[in-house]
């Protein structure tokens, strides 16, 4: 769980996402009353997926200073 040090932000951040592999996708009609709303998801479909994340800055107050538990 992340927490940025500045405001106490727990639930989102700016960051990349990188991901690899066969994966089965699936999309879904966009709700725009809900800018939270997932417009796809992804189901691995082999056991070589790889994925990958870093947290770059605290989305609301922009800091830098996340902490990670």
């Amino acid at each position: 769980m992340y927490k940025c040090l500045k405001c106490g932000n727990t639930y989102k951040f700016e960051g990349v996402v990188k991901e690899e592999g066969k994966a089965i996708i699936y999309q879904n009609s966009d709700d725009a009353k809900d800018s939270d709303y997932l417009s796809w998801a992804i189901m691995t479909s082999d056991s070589k997926y790889r994925n990958s994340h870093y947290i770059k800055r605290c989305f609301f107050c922009k800091s830098t200073e996340i902490f990670n538990t």
